[in-house]
């Protein structure tokens, strides 16, 4: 099967550094209402193929290939991005009225995606879940995003695609390059502007180990509040009662402790 185009490179928005020995994004600070112990041939363009991914994973087996024009980069609106033929060889967003493409995630970045979602769903009500790669409606420049993880409520994870003011919590987990930015600033403005009321970055290629920055939302000034970056074993009340130990997200399985 022909493939989609690579994206291009995606100018930053915002100044951002990562967290292991280097300066944070400035957002307002506040005490933090959570606690964490911490231990260290084709053809030319425009007749190449355009495929967008699968809205949710659950529908991986439904793979389509369709020719349709566009590079990332393009403009596009929702109307257009919404026709587009389904796949789950590329990721593709719309990020400030542009066609965004993105290598779907591999490596350390998926294994712990894929365990950190499985972490929460043993630990969520019964009537929340935590779901991988689901395609959102966002308002603002930047209407379809797929969050690396998001959690709604659990009647609403069989829609096509999930609502922003439906989720109670999204995740970025971080990859080197251009994603820095985008997920500790470009997408923190967003998930914030749309009332997403936590966000995290989870980070796994630091220095320091495995890490979580967490993001609440002040509902006074509509931005969120940096309540800090936790390594180790971070536990957490709000959204809801939580226990992540970070160092289990890479590295070798480790078998789960019965209660």
């Amino acid at each position: 099967m022909s493939r989609g185009v690579l994206p291009k490179p995606v100018t930053a928005t915002a100044r951002i550094a990562p967290p292991a020995g280097r300066e944070l994004p400035r957002l307002n600070h506040r005490s933090p209402s959570s606690t964490a112990r911490v231990t260290p041939s084709s053809r030319p363009h425009p007749a190449k193929l355009r495929i967008r991914p699968v809205r949710h994973l659950a529908c991986l087996g439904r793979i389509h290939a369709v020719s349709a024009p566009g590079h990332s980069g393009d403009p596009i609106t929702v109307e257009q991005f919404d026709a587009l033929p389904e796949d789950n060889s590329h990721r593709y967003e719309i990020e400030d009225g542009l066609l965004l493409v993105m290598n779907r995630p591999s490596g350390p970045h998926l294994l712990a995606t894929q365990r950190l979602t499985g972490l929460l769903n043993d630990q969520l009500p019964e009537d929340w879940e935590a779901v991988q790669e689901f395609e959102g409606e966002f308002s603002g420049v930047s209407p379809r995003r797929i969050p690396d993880v998001v959690v709604l409520p659990a009647d609403k994870t069989d829609a096509g695609r999930f609502h922003a003011e439906d989720a109670r919590l999204a995740i970025e987990v971080v990859s080197p390059g251009e994603s820095w930015a985008r997920d500790y600033g470009t997408k923190a403005a967003e998930y914030a502007a749309n009332g997403i009321p936590y966000y995290w970055v989870v980070d796994v290629l630091s220095e320091d180990g495995p890490g979580v920055t967490v993001h609440a939302l002040d509902h006074r000034t509509g931005r969120y509040s940096l309540l800090g970056r936790f390594t180790g074993t971070y536990e957490t009340t709000e959204p809801f009662e939580l226990t992540i130990d970070l160092d289990t997200l890479t590295g070798p399985r480790r078998k789960r402790q019965m209660p």
